[in-house]
C-alpha cells in the first residue's frame, strides 16, 4: 500500500463487501487474524482465498468462514470436520448451513455440537410454527 491505515481501518475495510479484491488478497496474508477474519466473512472474498482459510491456524478465522453467506456447501462439509470443536459448533448453530451439512453435524462426536444441528434441523424443518401458534391464539 502507498500509505499506512491503523489497524480499525484494515479491519474495516477487510469486512467491507465493495472492498478491491486486491485488498482483500493482501489483507488474507496477515499476521493480524483479527484481519484474516474480517476477511473470511467478508461475502464477496474469491473462492481461492475462502478455500485457504479452511487451512487457517487461528479458530476464529475458521469460524467466519463458517458464518460467511457465500461459502460453498464443500467448504461446510470441510469445516464440518474441523478438528477445534467451535468451527463445527458454530457450523451447527447456522441456519444457513445445507441440511447434508447439518445432519452431518448431527452425528458429530461431541454431543453439545450434535444437539446443537439437532436443534438448528428442526428450526430449519418448522421455522415458523412457534409464530401460528400465536397468531391462532390471539
Amino acid at each position: 500500500m502507498l500509505f499506512s491505515l491503523t489497524s480499525k481501518a484494515r479491519y474495516l475495510l477487510a469486512g467491507n463487501p465493495d472492498a478491491p479484491i486486491q485488498l482483500l488478497e493482501e489483507y488474507a496474508e496477515s499476521l493480524d487474524a483479527h484481519i484474516r477474519a474480517r476477511v473470511a466473512e467478508n461475502p464477496k472474498t474469491p473462492l481461492r482465498l475462502l478455500i485457504k482459510f479452511i487451512n487457517d491456524e487461528d479458530v476464529d478465522v475458521r469460524i467466519s468462514l463458517a458464518n460467511n453467506p457465500s461459502v460453498t456447501e464443500i467448504l461446510l462439509s470441510a469445516l464440518a470436520e474441523d478438528e477445534h470443536a467451535d468451527v463445527r459448533y458454530a457450523l451447527a448453530e447456522n441456519h444457513a448451513v445445507p441440511h447434508s451439512v447439518l445432519k452431518k453435524l448431527s452425528g458429530d462426536d461431541n454431543p453439545y455440537i450434535a444437539h446443537r444441528a439437532e436443534k438448528t434441523l428442526e428450526r430449519k424443518e418448522r421455522p415458523y410454527t412457534a409464530n401460528a401458534l400465536k397468531f391462532r391464539a390471539a
